[in-house]
Order: structure tokens, then C-alpha cells, then sequence
């Protein structure tokens, strides 16, 4: 692969939607692969330059210069051909040429896939010490929402909350910024609730929950 000028990208991503990203790249074993380092790349602002990419924070990426040659080429090749892949779709968009580097900004099309990618890899995390309350999720969709609706059903059962009811759910930990992100995603904000209970009395939620408190939260 013949060398190239710098490859700079300027990002205007909302400030929870790069945190996220930044969140999912660090925490998140599975999003480390070669498309999803390329996304954070671009997310991020990062520059991609000939042999490495950057920033470090990026896990498996920030270390490529510490591997074999041949592997670090490898991983850079794959980096460089799916910037060439977003590009071709209009994912992103060369601006300018500044200090030696080739500018591109991310277009409404890219954008929508790093959200994409934000929701399928965002996760919750579990705190060191439990507040003994608990988050109510609740919805009512309209019908012609209803493949956001199923999405959003989906995205809680795999963060973890339980259905309590049919457009009720529950989680025990903090989870106020996700619950924001998706609905935000999903275009649900005014069809979607989050409550805060002090106290569970269902004892299906308390059975369901009892090994997760258990194991992570009471010692």
C-alpha cells in the first residue's frame, strides 16, 4: 500500500453521543473490531496516517505499534479500506487539505451510523455500591411507531430489565443516560418514561434481580 497524506477527522457529534462512543471503545470487548475501531476513529476526531491510527484509547487499535509489523500493516489495511468504504457512501466528507492533512467531516449518513453503533453496543454498568431503588421504565407507542416500539422492547431486554407489564420494565440500577440515549435514537422521547422507586414489593422482580444484586452489588 503505497503511503498517503494524513487523514484527518473533524467531528460535530453531540457530546453524549461521542461520550458513548468513547464509553463503548473502552469498556466493551465486542465493539473492538476493525469496523467498529474505524467508526470510533471518525467519532472520536482521530487521524488515521500511514502504519498507525489514533487516538490510543482505542484498545486493540492504540496498540498496534507495539505488534509484529505484519500484523499492525494488517489491521491499518483493513482500518484503510473501510474509511474508503464510508467514504464511498457517503459517510463522510472531504472538506479541505490543512497542515499536510486530508480533512473529512462526518455527513448526516454517517452520523446516523455511529448512533446505530452506539445503540447496538451500548451496555449499563453496574455500580460498586447499590442505591436500593429501582428504574421503572414505561411506554405507550402509538401504532404507527410500532417498529421503533419493538426496537426499544428489544434494546431493554438486552440491557438487562425485566417485564413487569407489558410496556413496563425494570432495572435496578442507575441508567438515566442510556434510557435518554435510546430514546433519543429511537425518536421516542414523548412516548417514553423513566421512574425512580424506593421500594419493590413484586416478587418476580426481587427473584429475578437476586443473583445480579447478589453476586455484584451486596458482599
Amino acid at each position: 500500500m503505497p503511503k498517503h497524506k494524513p487523514i484527518k477527522f473533524e467531528t460535530t457529534l453531540e457530546p453524549d453521543l461521542k461520550k458513548y462512543v468513547i464509553k463503548i471503545m473502552k469498556e466493551n470487548p465486542k465493539a473492538k473490531t476493525i469496523f467498529s475501531a474505524t467508526l470510533g476513529i471518525v467519532a472520536m476526531g482521530g487521524i488515521l496516517t500511514f502504519g498507525a491510527a489514533f487516538p490510543n484509547l482505542l484498545g486493540e487499535i492504540g496498540k498496534m505499534r507495539q505488534r509484529q509489523k505484519r500484523e499492525s500493516y494488517e489491521q491499518y489495511r483493513k482500518i484503510w479500506n473501510n474509511f474508503h468504504s464510508l467514504k464511498k457512501c457517503n459517510a463522510l466528507k472531504f472538506i479541505k487539505e490543512e497542515n499536510g492533512c486530508l480533512v473529512y467531516t462526518i455527513t448526516e449518513k454517517g452520523r446516523e451510523k455511529i448512533k446505530k453503533f452506539a445503540f447496538d453496543e451500548i451496555k449499563i454498568s453496574n455500580p460498586k455500591e447499590w442505591d436500593k431503588k429501582w428504574r421503572l421504565v414505561i411506554f405507550d407507542i402509538p401504532e404507527k411507531y410500532a417498529k421503533s416500539r419493538n426496537a426499544l422492547r428489544h434494546k431493554l431486554e438486552d440491557l438487562g430489565f425485566y417485564q413487569c407489564q407489558k410496556s413496563a420494565w425494570i432495572y435496578p440500577f442507575p441508567c438515566a443516560g442510556e434510557i435518554e440515549f435510546i430514546k433519543d435514537v429511537l425518536n421516542l422521547k414523548s412516548f417514553v418514561k423513566l421512574f425512580l422507586v424506593d421500594e419493590m414489593t413484586d416478587g418476580k422482580v426481587l427473584y429475578h434481580f437476586k443473583n445480579l444484586l447478589k453476586n455484584n452489588i451486596i458482599k
